[in-house]
């Protein structure tokens, strides 16, 4: 698809075929971006759940990952319908390779299933999907990908950003396949998202399951602080909160910074958003309140 196709196609009223590609328990902030997701059906449909490799212990991460997700998942009540699958056990950087999982086989599955396009919604690092778009290039003109990452595509600090520094070579892997980029800028878009533990009670008050377990985990992991993947997911959700822009795209040096970028591979680019906008209809959503 064009970059100008993928515009329009995210702002149309179509429902969204959509993985969920995330790193649920490395912070607090992806649990309630697949709660958003999950309780969005009117504008995604949530196919499956890929849990994403973080910290050293990558595959025993990944592992609990799967586990964080099926937990938020069971709370919705979607159980039966929504599976989860287990990503990478290492990353790209350290392993060399595009590395084979559950998780890369389901987006294979998933792809090559419809004649549709297919959304994956990534909120951590890339390796599961950048190893997917290598192993099975079958996929790569059909899959969107959609990444919450680097600071911006203006400076040379992108390898201190949380989701890219995990893989940098993951990272260059998947901006050198991925035929449909989305690019949603973390260090331009997330810092207004930041939240505390009494703001996220409050918010998220009601006594349904899936609130009641939002809630409690996020004052469980002690160093969450903010509601930060709800820019990806709200991308298709609340398209009309994002600006969407087209733009060249990067080329990355040996040390993973930007050193320029190809006029003729071009990207869509999230730089702006509106967060009260999102971070209220999430809420809404979640909390299952009209309006």
């Amino acid at each position: 698809m064009l970059p100008e196709e993928i515009v329009d196609h995210i702002k149309s009223p179509k429902i969204k075929r959509l993985i969920v590609d995330c790193d649920a328990g490395a912070d607090g902030d992806d649990q309630f971006a697949l709660a958003y997701a999950l309780r969005a059906q009117d504008r995604v449909e949530v196919l499956a759940v890929n849990s994403a490799p973080f910290n050293d212990d990558s595959a025993d991460m990944a592992a609990a990952g799967k586990l964080e997700c099926e937990a938020i998942i069971a709370a919705a009540g979607l159980s039966d319908k929504v599976p989860a699958f287990t990503g990478s056990p290492d990353f790209i950087t350290r392993v060399g390779a595009p590395l084979k999982s559950p998780a890369a086989e389901n987006i294979r599955r998933a792809v090559l299933s419809t004649q549709e396009p297919v959304y994956v919604v990534i909120t951590g690092c890339c390796t599961n999907v950048a190893s997917a778009l290598s192993l099975y290039p079958e996929i790569r003109e059909r899959l969107i990908v959609v990444w919450l990452a680097l600071d911006d595509l203006e400076g040379n600090r992108n390898t201190g950003e949380y989701n890219y520094h995990n893989d940098i070579e993951g990272g260059r892997l998947l901006f050198s396949l991925a035929e449909n980029l989305v690019l949603v800028c973390a260090g331009k878009v997330v810092g207004p998202f930041r939240r505390t533990d009494n703001e996220i009670d409050a918010m998220f008050s009601a006594n349904d399951p899936l609130s009641i377990w939002l809630r409690k985990r996020f004052r469980e992991i002690t160093w969450a602080q903010g509601l930060w993947d709800l820019c990806a997911e709200g991308l298709l959700i609340c398209p009309n909160a994002c600006k969407m822009e087209v733009h060249d795209r990067p080329l990355f040096g040996e040390d993973g910074e930007i050193i320029g970028f190809d006029p003729a591979r071009k990207i869509v680019v999230v730089n702006e958003n509106d967060p009260d906008k999102i971070v209220w209809d999430a809420m809404r959503r979640i909390r299952r309140i009209n309006g």
